[in-house]
């Protein structure tokens, strides 16, 4: 007596295990193969500018940065840092002015946060004209 059961012939079985490999292995050389582009490599041509001062009727103000992300505004180093003592400070120097300019000194290592900290300020203080201060090629030490 045979108690084996019969196999037919049209029962396929499938084996996944190979065919999961090779996919592995293509996905593997696919993300080792692909060249991803940086926007830092794109080629940018800045325009010229040869911009006049600020009217004579706005006043400046002037808000220092440091490296360490210290504020001063006007030359009044604040006490706190942040921006919320900002816009208070901002707010009280702009105050009575009609469309004063903010000049933001900004050291070249201060963290980029501290500059959009900061910007965030002068926009809630009200004060919508912006611009940064930066050094000519003839006045570098």
């Amino acid at each position: 007596m045979n108690f084996r059961t019969r196999r037919r012939p049209d029962d396929v079985e499938l084996n996944f295990v190979p065919l999961i490999d090779v996919l592995v292995v293509l996905l593997i050389f696919l993300m080792v193969t692909t060249s991803f582009n940086r926007l830092g490599q794109l080629k940018v041509d800045l325009p010229q500018a040869a911009a006049e001062g600020a009217p004579a009727k706005s006043r400046q103000i002037e808000l220092a940065i440091s490296a360490e992300g210290k504020y001063a505004v006007d030359g009044v180093t604040l006490a706190a840092d942040t921006p919320a003592a900002l816009t208070a400070a901002l707010r009280r120097v702009a105050e009575g002015q009609e469309a004063p300019v903010l000049v933001l000194s900004v050291d070249r290592l201060t963290p980029h946060e501290r500059v959009v900290a900061a910007m965030v300020s002068a926009r809630e203080a009200g004060l919508e004209n912006l611009t940064f201060a930066v050094e000519t090629a003839g006045t570098q030490p």
